[in-house]
């Protein structure tokens, strides 16, 4: 019986152990949780040209990146994209929306520099001043992304460590 009573403390144990690391602890304390619906939003381009708004995109994922010109991890994230993701993924069904804004030093001519500097290609969005945006989604570090599917429920999300650990990069 001790026996039996030890091998289900252990199985129960590591059960346990691998659901906690396959999801980042930070994110519980963001607005939006997986499997949640996402209020609508807008974002303005940095050029103040082109205006998205969440509701406008239904029957689309939407990869939704807050990211800064300063951060290591920020600047990896572009790296595995690519200068020219957009061109790469333009047949997808996935409207990718990164967002810079006034965190910390960044600034509208510093994200001008840092794209021109860089070479991308993608359209590159500005929270706004109040950061609406960042606060909308209860930001808490940089970077963090969201994948929301085609009903604009999250399905996927991650906080600091880059793309590379969502499914849709796996």
């Amino acid at each position: 019986m001790k026996k039996i009573v030890k091998i289900i403390v252990f199985m129960l144990l590591v059960f346990s152990i691998c659901f906690s690391i396959e999801r980042d602890p930070r994110e519980q304390k963001l607005t939006y949780l997986i499997g949640e619906k996402v209020d609508n939003f807008e974002v303005t381009s940095l050029d103040g040209e082109k205006t998205i708004k969440l509701e406008d995109l239904k029957g689309k994922k939407v990869f939704l990146n807050f990211t800064t010109t300063w951060c290591p991890d920020c600047i990896k994230e572009k790296e595995i994209l690519g200068p020219e993701y957009d061109k790469k993924y333009k047949d997808s069904n996935i409207e990718f929306i990164i967002v810079f804004g006034p965190y910390k030093s960044d600034n509208k001519e510093k994200v001008e520099e840092y794209m021109r500097k860089n070479g991308y290609t993608f359209t590159p969005y500005y929270d706004t001043e109040d950061k609406s945006l960042y606060k909308q989604f209860g930001i808490i570090n940089i970077p963090t992304t969201f994948l929301i599917n085609e009903e604009g429920v999250l399905e996927d999300v991650n906080v600091e460590t880059g793309y590379k650990h969502m499914k849709m990069f796996k």
